[in-house]
């Protein structure tokens, strides 16, 4: 009927084999295999993780990471993962798009989590900006309690500070 095969197709798609499809539907592996040739989808070549690493040139644990985050879903019938062409294709694509700079959006080195060299230097020289709303309301109490607990070491650099602006003013106007 109909229903049985596309359960049969279904449990073949989860990775069991034809002797336990047989013992499930009291066929032979033989008469699976001729059922599933005859109703089931086209068949795909499947590649082995190691191959596909081979191909790609990527590390096996960015495979492992696509699967675990759901993206991509490789099937698995004995203790090995399996990825079809098009999966190789996607994958590829998908790690590209995941090695981009969350700022400016180029490809980012491998040493580097989220963003790029030059977003790197930039955020490292700039840190105040990039904090959050908490994080720059704990820093101005710490920098109040601090001119509060040093208020001669405060008046020396803001006397510094105004001695400074003042000689660069003195420049733009001679």
């Amino acid at each position: 009927s109909p229903a049985t095969v596309e359960l049969l197709i279904h449990e073949r798609g989860k990775g069991k084999s034809l002797r336990q499809l047989g013992r499930m539907f009291d066929r032979s592996h033989e008469g699976i295999r001729q059922v599933l040739a005859k109703y089931g989808p086209p068949q795909v070549t499947l590649l082995p993780e190691g191959r596909v690493v081979a191909r790609l040139g990527y590390p096996v644990w960015w495979l492992a990471r696509l699967r675990k985050e759901g993206i991509i879903n490789p099937i698995r019938p004995g203790g090995y993962w399996l990825y079809s062409e098009e999966q190789v294709r996607q994958i590829a694509a998908l790690i590209a798009e995941a090695r981009k700079c969350q700022q400016c959006g180029n490809p980012r080195p491998l040493g580097s989590v989220r963003f790029c060299r030059e977003c790197s230097q930039y955020r490292r020289n700039h840190k105040y900006r990039y904090l959050s709303p908490e994080a720059k309301a704990r820093h101005r109490e710490r920098c109040w309690a601090w001119e509060r607990a040093n208020p001669e070491r405060l008046k020396e650099i803001r006397f510094r500070a105004h001695k400074k602006e003042r000689a660069k003013r003195f420049e733009r106007t001679s």
